[in-house]
């Protein structure tokens, strides 16, 4: 349905509704049990009937569970990505986690399985998880800004991520961790509006609908340069310290 298709349907309800209120309000006069009434305006009620595309889909995003955003993320196709992707990655792990680990996008692994980090550096996160007493099968979700490949692993582009902000958005609210780790300058540049550099970002402690948000290394980065190790131990270290978790031992 066009916009103009939808305008006029709503304004042909708001006609239907008016004629029908008049037809009452005439029976209700003849029978003498009601003063007439000015005509009620019906056409905001016409909207809400019939909202435009927009709205119905901010409506069933507002009511949708989690597993109802993992069906919606697999079947999207709301920017390019769909096109070229083998599997749209939902996310995983617990709901009411401790924390939320979020990152910029799938790789080929990720692609490949419809599972979030999975691959080299995935087996790194859940390393750096378990040295602060956490996992994704116990108290952590661990979702991406964009749920597809960006095509040769490049950043998301504005648009693809603006699309899926929506579900990323609805998994916080319902996750409802404790803390957030963003790992790489693209999340949180998404999910905090920050463009600084990483290592000016990893020295505050964010917030995001009053979440606290760390901000660190992403483990494809740390695994190419593992001078960077020390700080990501040291940016976990805040995370545990955020969520009263006890370190169970050494980074290592």
């Amino acid at each position: 349905m066009t916009p103009t298709d939808k305008q006029e349907t709503q304004q042909a309800l708001a006609q239907t509704l008016e004629r029908t209120w008049t037809l009452f309000d005439e029976v209700q006069q003849y029978l003498g049990s009601s003063p007439q009434q000015d005509i009620p305006d019906f056409t905001v009620r016409a909207q809400q009937l019939i909202p435009d595309e927009q709205q119905a889909a901010a409506q069933v995003m507002e009511r949708a569970s989690l597993a109802q955003i993992e069906t919606m993320v697999r079947t999207c196709d709301r920017c390019a990505l769909a096109q070229t992707r083998r599997h749209a990655v939902p996310g995983e792990g617990v709901i009411n986690a401790r924390l939320m680990v979020i990152g910029e996008g799938p790789g080929a692994d990720e692609n490949a399985t419809g599972r979030p980090f999975v691959g080299r550096a995935g087996v790194y996160l859940d390393s750096w998880l378990k040295a602060i007493g956490l996992s994704r099968e116990t108290n952590t979700y661990i979702a991406n800004v964009v749920k597809c490949r960006p095509p040769g692993n490049r950043d998301p582009l504005e648009e693809e991520a603006a699309a899926c902000m929506p579900y990323l958005i609805r998994q916080v609210a319902l996750v409802k961790p404790d803390a957030i780790l963003c790992v790489g300058k693209v999340a949180a540049r998404f999910l905090l509006g920050r463009s600084d550099a990483l290592k000016n970002l990893r020295t505050t402690v964010y917030r995001y609908q009053q979440i606290p948000v760390v901000v660190t290394y992403h483990p494809a980065a740390v695994l190419r340069n593992l001078q960077l190790r020390a700080p990501v131990w040291e940016d976990l270290k805040r995370v545990a310290q955020l969520i009263n978790m006890p370190i169970p031992g050494s980074r290592g």
